[in-house]
């Protein structure tokens, strides 16, 4: 094709203003005619009956129809893009022309013309504009050549149905669509977008093989109800080409490409079954009540507070220290319900005087507590802040509930806090010991809820994988053996909510986490996932275990096991120690005193004494830490300053023999016990799961 030729058909505004008007013209001089064959023609002067009709009512009807549509910016609308929703503003002037011609019927030229055949006019000319502006859709998408591979389309909402449009307007996008594969048994047999849903995902192998297809495109849901990950593995493993599209709520909410990788690995790579939860009883637990969540811009906060807005509740507490986190879940929240009723509060859970006044101000009757701080490295080197927070917060937080009469108090705990050997994991079961000793205490439910790593959530390891891979960086995996469990976060909000609505008060529950996933494995799958291959486009390095990391984590003690409840998702830890509130007290006095001190040893010791199960990690206290959180070892010794009571520094020596592993070294040595008053307990090395709280 010449340049000409291009330049001729190439589309402008005033090409397309003057084709839908000579398209107007067709269309009312053939309307006219045929109103005048069907509705007009009588008697024997037809001749005279056609000039006298058609003439005038085509040129009137045209100029009416022409200024009408400039008026009402009916020729606008894109020929190559005409829609259901174009289709009011380009029949419009169609309609009134019609009524204008049924207005004046009877009167001069137009004596022959009756209201009802003006009405057939109306409905011609209607008909024929929105097949003229339609025409090209239909040919391309209905009658016009199909070639390229045969596709299937793998739906998991309603919305992915309308994606099909777009795709159909792509033009490089070279495939011949036959239907569509639904999850849902309801659609099975309908058709949407001119096309038939085959089956369901069960039906795979029989589709493909039927339908001869080449090529799959599989829209990704965020409902876990529906697990894309195994009918991925199946189409690969049938030869079948398949490329992933985000859910409608990946683009809406902006969330990265890359989160698409995360679920589609965690699926193919534990197998573990939908979340299942029973939304009657969700509606009646917190339905209408006043509800806090802490940490409530953080990643399992939000999703709480997602999930929770989904039940009608009287107020919504957003609590949480960082007031961008804050601010976007806010707006988040008020995007999506405008009439939702919320309170965002900039606080920190361990002032508890603003705890309190919070308290006093909300009245709150069911407590989500997710703040926490959660990245194990950093917290080695500064154990006062995660005591501060994890412990004395989560105090603070537990106090006010029973001071203002809360019904419910929901502490997320994490797998860490099973034998820890960091100091994260340490505060977390100290936080957990505390929260559920205080149940029967008054009439408010203290609950635990165990669980391991979440996907997505910020420091999370797929979240840096993720960034890895979308840089075309290397991604780095600590330890080549090192397993961790996972979990969607939505997956695991939506079992919080149920282990809420089970929990009688002072039980620990424990999450179903599947099987564990070698993080090595995870990260190869994440590459897969991405179109790339591992080792050969992105480097796999082992980088080395950091300070206070286990190969394996745990979900339960030696001592504990569990028995089922009425969802099979969540089990409930059989404790076999009942933790006095009382005694507890004495050891968060002194937790609360060696914080005030600033003393990272001084809180050490006290996480030492006061979990018993907590042995650290000696690497902990060996180094420095760095940017990523990695221990950086001293070849030269470190001053350390004296406690800001005018005391002289004291030089530490970093080699062995000295500092406080020396100390708990020496104590054990006397007693045959650590500090904690126990002696050494042998450590269970099945896998479990990683913390990932926001």
């Amino acid at each position: 094709m010449s340049d000409a030729v291009r330049t001729i058909l190439k589309p402008t505004r005033s090409k397309r203003t003057a084709f839908y008007i000579a398209c107007d013209a067709a269309v009312v001089a053939v309307a006219s005619l045929l109103t005048y064959m069907v509705a007009i023609r009588q008697g024997p002067s037809v001749p005279v009956r056609f000039v006298s009709f058609v003439l005038p009512c085509a040129s009137l009807g045209l100029a009416s129809q022409v200024v009408l549509s400039f008026l009402l910016s009916s020729y606008r609308p894109r020929w190559s893009t005409f829609s259901m929703a174009d289709v009011p503003r380009s029949v419009t002037p169609a309609a009134l022309t019609a009524v204008l011609l049924g207005s004046i019927s009877g009167f001069g030229w137009f004596e022959t013309l009756t209201p009802w055949s003006a009405l057939t006019w109306g409905l011609l000319d209607i008909c024929g504009v929105v097949v003229l502006r339609g025409s090209r859709r239909f040919y391309s998408e209905v009658i016009g050549p199909r070639t390229g591979k045969r596709a299937i389309l793998v739906a998991c909402s309603d919305k992915a149905y309308f994606l099909l449009d777009t795709m159909r307007r792509i033009p490089r996008l070279n495939y011949r669509f036959i239907g569509f594969v639904d999850p849902d048994p309801r659609n099975r047999g309908t058709v949407s977008q001119g096309m038939r849903v085959l089956g369901g995902f069960n039906d795979i192998d029989r589709i493909v093989t039927r339908h001869r297809v080449q090529a799959a495109f599989v829209f990704l849901s965020v409902d876990p109800t529906h697990p894309t990950g195994p009918v991925y593995e199946r189409l690969r493993a049938l030869g079948v080409e398949v490329r992933l599209v985000p859910s409608f709520a990946d683009v809406v909410e902006n969330r990265t490409d890359t989160e698409v990788l995360e679920r589609l690995a965690l699926h193919e790579l534990t197998g573990r079954p939908p979340v299942t939860v029973d939304p009657t009883e969700m509606e009646r637990v917190f339905g209408h009540k006043r509800i806090m969540i802490t940490g409530a811009g953080g990643s399992i906060g939000s999703e709480l507070c997602r999930q929770l807005a989904r039940f009608d509740p009287k107020l919504l507490v957003l609590f949480e220290r960082d007031d961008s986190n804050l601010f976007a879940i806010e707006k988040e929240l008020l995007a999506s319900d405008s009439a939702i009723r919320l309170l965002p509060v900039l606080g920190d859970v361990a002032r508890e005087d603003v705890v309190d006044r919070v308290f006093e101000r909300t009245r709150p009757q069911v407590v989500f507590h997710a703040a926490a701080y959660k990245h194990v490295p950093i917290l080695e080197f500064h154990p006062e802040e995660a005591a501060r927070v994890n412990v004395l917060g989560s105090h603070a937080l537990a106090r006010a509930a029973v001071k203002h009469g809360v019904e419910s108090l929901v502490y997320i705990s994490t797998d860490k806090a099973v034998n820890p050997t960091n100091v994260m994991g340490a505060s977390k079961r100290l936080g957990e010991m505390v929260v559920t000793s205080m149940n029967g205490l008054s009439d408010v439910k203290f609950v635990a809820v165990r669980f391991g790593n979440v996907l997505a959530s910020r420091g999370s390891v797929s979240t840096i994988f993720s960034e890895a891979i979308a840089r075309r960086q290397p991604v780095n995996v600590t330890h080549p053996d090192m397993q961790r469990y996972f979990m969607l976060t939505s997956e695991a909000v939506l079992l919080v909510m149920q282990a809420a609505a089970l929990g009688k008060g002072g039980e620990v529950f424990v999450l179903d986490m599947g099987r564990p996933v070698r993080i090595l494995d995870l990260a190869r799958a994440m590459i897969r996932h991405a179109g790339l291959q591992p080792d050969a486009d992105i480097p796999i390095m082992i980088s080395g275990r950091r300070p206070g990391e286990k190969l394996f984590e745990e979900l339960l003690t030696a001592e504990e096991g569990t028995v089922a409840t009425l969802n099979r998702r969540i089990r409930q830890a059989r404790i076999s120690k009942q933790h006095s509130y009382p005694e507890l007290m004495d050891g968060l006095r002194r937790l609360a005193a060696a914080v005030r001190t600033q003393d990272p040893e001084m809180v050490r010791l006290e996480l030492i004494e006061q979990v018993a199960t907590f042995q650290p990690d000696p690497g902990s206290t060996d180094g420095r830490p760095t940017a990523s959180g990695r221990a950086q070892r001293l070849a030269e010794k470190v001053v350390r300053s004296g406690r800001g009571d005018g005391a002289p520094a004291v030089q530490r020596s970093r080699g062995p023999g000295t500092g406080l592993m020396a100390r708990a070294g020496k104590d054990s040595a006397a007693g045959g016990r650590t500090a904690g008053g126990q002696g050494p307990r042998p450590r269970s090395e099945r896998p479990s799961d990683e913390e990932g709280r926001g």
